[in-house]
């Protein structure tokens, strides 16, 4: 509550300075510090909560899945890239999360940020599904799925970057899901289904 406002105190005052300033400017000087003010308030006030509860609920995800691990008594020897993938990603999540808490430094680095995390959540989905065992029709499916509603929903993307990413997510993961099922015996007469399945949200 006190953050919110705060953050609405520091608006109003930016925004008195930047009226005054564009007094003497013009109209053209009040136009542009009107824009800048909306963005800067926008970008805090919607896409900075949206950004870090991503992040909490992908590092509570991957502090989970460590836990199961070891819950597990798993051989390392065997899980050698799941053991190297989870950590970096959590490492880097974690460093996004401390640097979203530094105000200039989100704003600065907004685009940034998002490209990373969706990054990192296509690599831990290639993870799972290339060293998760036998790989099956509908490998990872779900998680790609909730890759794209990310780009879409809590992403700071505008829309035609969230098109292009979701495309890359969903085409990307068909074409090595084909790849590795058609070496797969038995497995190719389900690959019509597997070609459509991650489409429809990116459509």
């Amino acid at each position: 509550m006190w953050q919110e406002a705060m953050r609405r105190r520091r608006y109003l005052r930016d925004r008195a300075e930047a009226a005054a300033a564009a007094a003497a400017g013009g109209g053209d000087g009040l136009q542009r510090s009107r824009d800048w003010l909306y963005e800067s308030y926008y970008c805090m006030s919607q896409q900075h909560p949206l950004i870090v509860f991503l992040l909490l609920i992908v590092m509570g995800a991957c502090l989970a899945l460590l836990a199961v691990f070891f819950a597990l008594g798993l051989e390392v020897e065997d899980h050698v890239a799941f053991l190297i993938t989870v950590p970096t990603a959590l490492a880097i999540f974690f460093a996004i999360f401390i640097l979203v808490c530094i105000e200039s430094v989100f704003k600065k680095l907004l685009r940034v940020f998002s490209l990373v995390i969706w990054m990192c959540l296509v690599a831990m989905g290639y993870l799972f599904m290339c060293f998760g065992g036998t790989v099956s029709p509908w490998d990872q499916v779900s998680f790609f799925l909730f890759i794209v509603f990310v780009v879409y929903t809590m992403l700071p993307f505008n829309m035609r970057d969230a098109i292009i990413a979701s495309v890359l997510t969903s085409s990307s993961h068909t074409i090595v899901l084909s790849v590795c099922l058609s070496a797969t015996p038995g497995a190719k007469e389900h690959l019509v289904w597997q070609v459509s399945a991650p489409q429809h949200p990116g459509q």
